[in-house]
């Protein structure tokens, strides 16, 4: 149809149609908005300085995986029911759909964060950061036992300095992270509110470049609210204020880039994600794979990256990586929430015990397997041609899973890697990640009741089998179709 006779036939469609296309969506958006509303309202029993023990963290996960299962089972029929809308009526549905997620993350800038502390971390770095400083050489604990210098800090900081958790290990967040965590300190210092801000802008970035992706991959626009309307991706960063949303510009501009054949231009963008976080190098191969036949591309794309690299990492190398250091501390020893990882120690431990080795060597085995599986992914799916820019979302997507699904630590903001690639990926084990994963919340209830053991055997279970017997289930019955647009 022409342009101007489709602007009439949009035009000519009577009001009720679209009030009564928009109507679901608007009650979606209004549960989205109260739910973001009374989670701020109850947050203030979460002080933290309340004794853990009065706190009501079992209603909190609860809530939370309520709000999950709701996103699981109405936000993709949502979707699926406004494909067939003309572009008038689709961009007003996504307008709902942007302007509740917006609300929504605008009302949890009032709220306490909920059995979180990691953002003390962040706001400490990005003062050292601002400062000129490198938040790798010292650990927070170095400058408590600095006396009379700590005495002299600011409250704020001192309240700051005192609630960073593992004080004694040095940063483990990169360069990137780091700049972003001192642009909240230019904004105001030692404030929430201002690194609320600074995810916020991520955030809508975020937003934007799906957008661009879903458009080049031939996709409705509307497939963003499984990201967007996201509890999972809305309470982790607004309520928690968890740093995760920063690797998502520069990894998604990178595979925009790489899709439209810039390859160049993606290897530099996947750098500088990598150092935001360092799991991004393993879509290098991906990346790269369109300039395998163009050696002066290949190249020019492999010198970006190691010279991007080796720029961005040289204050971490510099630092060192002794036993203060972050990344040797949670490479060789961090494990949460995961019910595989412990599973695969034991069974490496019997093995190990098995030939006479040390069985302490078990935890760093398991490791070395699981980052060995994570490495052949990602060469797997860099093996054939790449057919089409949805292609590559799928592929990238198959990476980031498989190393959420091994990973030995499984927080639930790490989802939020996976998030941007649900509009692509819209497998079902992945869209109720957020209604088991909030499970994770319990180890709060059992922890200071000296039970732990009922969390780490039994409750981590009830997160991660529904989510791996699913997944399965998807494998084994899905059949290969061209994707709904």
């Amino acid at each position: 149809m022409p342009n101007a006779g489709r602007v009439a036939a949009v035009a000519a469609v009577p009001s009720g149609d679209l009030k009564g296309t928009c109507r679901p969506w608007l009650v979606g958006g209004a549960i989205l908005i109260l739910a973001a509303a009374s989670l701020a309202l109850a947050s203030y029993r979460f002080d933290y300085d309340g004794n853990l023990v009065d706190k009501p963290v079992l209603l909190f996960a609860v809530a939370f995986c309520a709000a999950g299962l709701a996103f699981f089972f109405c936000v993709p029929r949502l979707i699926r029911s406004g494909l067939d809308c003309d572009d008038g009526h689709a961009k007003v549905l996504l307008g709902i759909v942007f302007g509740a997620g917006l609300l929504a993350r605008l009302v949890l800038f009032a709220s306490v964060p909920v059995l979180e502390d990691d953002f003390y971390r962040y706001l400490w770095d990005g003062s050292v950061t601002a400062a000129g400083q490198s938040p790798y050489a010292v650990a927070p604990a170095d400058v408590v036992a600095a006396q009379p210098s700590a005495a002299a800090l600011p409250a704020n900081a001192a309240r700051v300095l005192d609630r960073v958790s593992y004080a004694d290990l040095r940063t483990i967040y990169p360069p990137v992270a780091q700049a972003a965590f001192a642009a909240a300190y230019f904004i105001e210092p030692w404030s929430l509110t201002a690194w609320r801000a600074v995810i916020l802008v991520l955030d809508m970035a975020t937003f934007g470049l799906i957008l661009l992706l879903l458009q080049q991959a031939g996709r409705s626009p509307l497939w963003v609210a499984l990201y967007w309307w996201n509890p999972l991706v809305v309470t982790t960063l607004f309520n928690g204020a968890h740093m995760d949303v920063i690797v998502l510009p520069p990894l998604l501009l990178a595979l925009l880039c790489a899709g439209r054949g810039w390859i160049v231009a993606a290897a530099g963008f996947l750098a500088l994600a990598v150092g935001a976080k360092i799991w991004p190098i393993l879509l290098l191969p991906l990346v790269l794979q369109p300039a395998l036949r163009s050696p002066a591309r290949l190249g020019a794309a492999q010198g970006l990256f190691a010279a991007l690299i080796a720029v961005q990492f040289l204050p971490v190398i510099a630092a060192g990586f002794d036993h203060t250091s972050g990344f040797t501390a949670y490479s060789q020893g961090w494990q949460r929430n995961s019910a595989l990882f412990p599973l695969l120690e034991q069974g490496f431990a019997q093995i190990i015990g098995a030939i006479g080795l040390p069985g302490e060597q078990a935890g760093a085995v398991t490791r070395a397997f699981l980052a060995l599986i994570c490495a052949s992914v990602s060469i797997a799916v860099a093996v054939r041609p790449l057919g089409s820019p949805a292609d590559l979302m799928a592929r990238a997507a198959i990476v980031i899973a498989v190393l959420l699904l091994v990973a030995p630590a499984q927080y639930p903001w790490y989802a939020i890697w996976l998030a941007p690639f649900l509009p692509f990926q819209p497998l079902a084990a992945f869209l109720l990640l957020p209604a088991t994963l909030p499970l994770y919340y319990t180890a709060f209830y059992f922890a200071p009741r000296q039970q732990i053991d009922i969390f780490n055997t039994i409750v981590v279970w009830f997160a991660w089998v529904p989510i791996w017997a699913m997944l399965l289930r998807d494998l084994l019955h899905r059949q290969p179709k061209a994707p709904t647009c």
